[in-house]
């Protein structure tokens, strides 16, 4: 059952982000509907932390919570990453802790009162340093920069290769007026941020994710 849920989270869920603040969502994803709150900060050591917390239902009012936390140090390699997942009425929780040493990925999950490990090595000369995380929130990046590495992905638990590029401004409608935003791809998915990298709109194949409008 959880699985077939991650299934559907997944098509929204978008790691290699360059975010900042905190920002309230609105999300669908499938046949499920809900709210997200997304917080990306830097930490005095200049590392980032980013937090993305979801609750969703579907169609039959079924809830599901998601917690999604990530770390990475000052020049994006990931240093941990956490998500847990609970279905309404607690039917299921599954837990995943991914932490990082100089030889890859170590990997915990925790469901029905089980615990597996694993462990998966960084990819052979290849980047993981997700440097788009600190685009906008530190650092400028010109229209047309573009970057690939290779991203930890929580719901395969694989190596994903990531491409992000810069596309530079577009003018999007968004809550009933024009913003001029900039304008991110990542892989298949599209993303619209501020001029501090908090997002309007993120769109993939299978979802959406667009920010709520301050009152």
């Amino acid at each position: 059952m959880i699985m077939r849920w991650m299934a559907v989270l997944g098509l929204v869920f978008v790691s290699a982000m360059a975010l900042a603040g905190e920002v309230t969502l609105d999300v669908v994803a499938g046949g499920l509907k809900g709210k997200a709150t997304l917080v990306n900060k830097l930490l005095p050591n200049g590392s980032k932390y980013v937090r993305l917390g979801m609750v969703l239902e579907d169609e039959a009012k079924k809830s599901v919570s998601v917690l999604q936390e990530s770390t990475y140090d000052a020049t994006g390699l990931p240093i941990r990453h956490l998500q847990v997942t609970n279905l309404q009425g607690g039917e299921a929780k599954q837990s995943v802790v991914v932490t990082f040493d100089s030889a890859g990925a170590n990997i915990k999950v925790e469901q029905d009162g089980k615990a597996v490990n694993d462990a998966l090595a960084f990819p052979s000369a290849m980047k993981v340093t997700a440097s788009p995380e600190f685009w906008f929130i530190r650092d400028r990046v010109a229209a047309g920069g573009k970057t690939t590495y290779q991203r930890f992905d929580l719901g395969t638990r694989s190596w994903q290769e990531t491409v992000c590029t810069y596309h530079g401004k577009r003018n999007l409608k968004w809550a009933g007026k024009t913003v001029s935003a900039n304008y991110v791809t990542i892989g298949s998915a599209k993303a619209w941020l501020d001029d501090v990298g908090d997002p309007y709109l993120i769109e993939t194949p299978g979802g959406s994710m667009t920010r709520r409008a301050e009152k």
